[in-house]
């Protein structure tokens, strides 16, 4: 797509279309440049010793080139215009410059990386506009693609086989999910670890297979026969199908020509593995069928339908009774993912889909990092994060069963759920400050008011944004910012060292005060108002009021946090948690997390419509999840893929 849209944009360049961006630089950029960046960067100031004021509409000097660059994406994050600016920006002129530079930097052969499409920076799609009733006409722009399969599913389809490691397994990209897997990468260690996989799963299965085929041969069938039913029988466990006549014969040919030169049953065990080593074993594919309509889309097959639901809600292939749904059934596409979507979340015996639903809550607020986070043992305390985490699932797992205002619940519920034998064993009722007549019991323990709410107050979250020897205010206010509020922060310049000084006579709050630096505060004023309250609890996630016998200081001030109703003064961490609960933009933002996680991309433009009526079936049914999550499955971004034409013709 950014090849594509770079070439379109240079040959309309090429073509004669120098004069109008001339013109556009004249009435729009330059007037842009002097209104909101000159007084800063310009001859008298120089900020982050950079100057704007000589900047031209030529792009041809590669110096002047760069500085348009680095100029593209301070705005885009925001940096530009200073927040102690006279002035600012609307987003439509601040879209006009962005356009121009990346347009004019196409011009002359450089391309600029599109953040707005990778992983972790899925917040860079405009707000306001997502959510805007004037975009809810657009149609769904996103391209088919080549999935890799999850990790999950390659170790369910070759279980049993010598895994020395996972030749699929995900790294998460910062501030977005695990199970994210639009982007393709394959490479030649990859393909030895997976055919060793295969070759190790194969010759288990082809033994227990040679079982059946004597028993077969004992009651009267051919030695092809059974060879077949065998292969047959393979094909359906891992390809979900029935091998059609044309691809039997080529894995006949394989095991006989095996067979011959290597003996029986290898023969076998190659077709096994050549089986699991198909691209449509190890990848999903979309949009494979041709679509002739006028819409500018292409639907899913029902194949690829019960696919995607498969792995949207059990991160696993689809069974056989998915299959059958909507293979054997003549309602309409959206009709049956419905019927599934409902069936799946409410199936009690098999609650593969109420344990993806935890996974999405594990991972939006990450706090499964807790059990990597080192602590030292302290007097009368040892610490054992696997049961923190343990509670922590049992609320998430308690909230989602009542299933009523579940954000705002898991933010503001003053109940915990606390393990009994994990925290008798291991000492961690003095993580929760219980009261010395606190009774274990299985029901929900209500904290005093003051004391603790919800997640963002729960131990576990707590240590998983926290360092090994302290806490994190920075991390916390990270996390808000971007799960929350639906910013976006710079990354961290590599010219910067990111570390706090250290000196054991100062509070956290005190030795922060490098972050205030000129260079460091324009980011750092993103994150640290909203980590500060956290400091009533310390790095073990226990309440306290002193810090080196010194008040603990948890009072805060946002401002310009792009949500009106967060900003202001903030005395307690509860003050700050309520305004972040009682936001429809923090409900919004939060929507679009769940969208990124069982959509596994991040949302577009073309997706305003879906993001829209899932925020409404999430209010109208009283914050439900199951309704959020149904209304986003059987939604046009779930249903359709863009033809390429229409997304050249979108793009420009």
């Amino acid at each position: 797509m950014t090849i594509l849209r770079n070439f379109l944009l240079s040959v309309v360049f090429m073509t004669g279309a120098d004069s109008l961006a001339d013109e556009h630089f004249e009435k729009s950029v330059l007037p842009f440049l002097k209104t909101y960046c000159i007084s800063c960067h310009g001859e008298e100031t120089q900020k982050g010793k950079i100057r704007l004021d000589h900047l031209s509409s030529n792009l041809e000097d590669r110096q002047e080139a760069e500085l348009w660059a680095r100029s593209l994406e301070a705005i885009e994050f925001g940096e530009m215009p200073s927040d102690k600016a006279d002035k600012f920006p609307t987003k439509a002129e601040a879209r006009l410059v962005q356009d121009w530079i990346a347009r004019s930097l196409a011009q002359v052969g450089i391309e600029v990386e599109e953040k707005a499409g990778k992983e972790g920076y899925g917040n860079l799609i405009p707000h306001d506009l997502l959510f805007s009733p004037a975009e809810s006409k657009r149609v769904v722009d996103a391209a088919a693609r080549l999935w890799r399969i999850s990790p999950k599913a390659l170790a369910n389809t070759v279980r049993g086989a010598r895994m020395v490691s996972n030749p699929f397994a995900l790294d998460k990209p910062h501030g977005n999910f695990r199970d994210f897997k639009g982007k393709y990468v394959f490479n030649s260690l990859m393909a030895e670890q997976v055919t060793e996989l295969a070759l190790a799963h194969s010759e288990k299965e082809a033994k227990n297979a040679r079982k059946a085929i004597v028993m077969m041969k004992e009651k009267g069938s051919t030695i092809d026969e059974a060879n077949r039913e065998a292969i047959k029988r393979h094909c359906h466990n891992v390809l979900r199908r029935t091998p059609t006549e044309e691809e039997m014969e080529v894995m006949m040919t394989l095991l006989k020509k095996v067979d011959t030169e290597l003996g029986v049953p290898f023969g076998l065990q190659a077709v096994y593995a050549s089986i699991i080593l198909r691209p449509e074993t190890l990848f999903r594919f979309e949009g494979t069928e041709a679509s002739d309509d006028d819409t500018g889309l292409v639907a899913l097959s029902r194949r690829e339908l019960a696919t995607s639901l498969a792995f949207a809600l059990t991160d696993l292939p689809p069974d056989g009774n998915l299959l059958r749904a909507f293979e054997n059934n003549e309602s309409s596409p959206r009709d049956i993912l419905m019927a599934e979507t409902r069936r799946l979340l409410d199936d009690e015996i098999r609650p593969t889909a109420r344990n993806r639903l935890l996974q999405f809550f594990q991972e939006y607020f990450d706090y499964l990092k807790a059990e990597d986070v080192f602590k030292d043992q302290i007097k009368g305390h040892k610490h054992w994060a696997p049961a923190l985490v343990y509670d922590l699932n049992a609320l998430v797992l308690h909230v989602l069963k009542k299933d009523k205002q579940v954000l705002k619940t898991l933010l503001t519920t003053p109940e915990y759920l606390i393990h009994v034998n994990s925290h008798r064993d291991h000492g961690n009722p003095l993580v929760y400050n219980l009261p010395p007549d606190w009774k274990p019991s299985s029901k929900p323990f209500k904290f005093p008011e003051g004391q603790r709410m919800g997640i963002l107050t729960h131990p576990a979250w707590l240590v998983a944004h926290s360092g090994n020897f302290d806490n994190d205010p920075i991390l916390r206010g990270h996390w808000i910012r971007y799960k929350l509020l639906g910013g976006s922060v710079p990354d961290i310049p590599i010219t910067v060292d990111a570390k706090l000084p250290e000196d054991e006579n100062m509070t956290l709050r005190e030795r922060m005060h490098v972050t205030r630096a000129e260079e460091c505060y324009k980011c750092h004023s993103k994150m640290n108002p909203l980590g500060l309250p956290f400091e009533q609890y310390d790095h073990f996630g226990r309440f306290r009021f002193l810090e080196l016998d010194k008040p603990v200081d948890v009072t805060s001030k946002i401002v310009n946090s792009g949500v009106p109703e967060v900003d202001g003064e903030i005395r307690t961490p509860f003050e700050l948690i309520e305004r972040l609960a009682n936001s429809t933009h923090c409900e919004q933002v939060f929507v679009r997390y769940v969208f990124r996680f069982f959509m596994g991309r991040n949302e577009t433009l073309g997706d305003a419509k879906t993001l829209q009526e899932a925020h409404k079936a999430y209010v109208d049914n009283d914050g439900s999840m199951k309704a959020l999550v149904l209304s986003l499955l059987i939604s046009d971004s779930f249903l359709f893929r863009a033809k390429p034409a229409t997304l050249a013709k979108t793009e420009l």
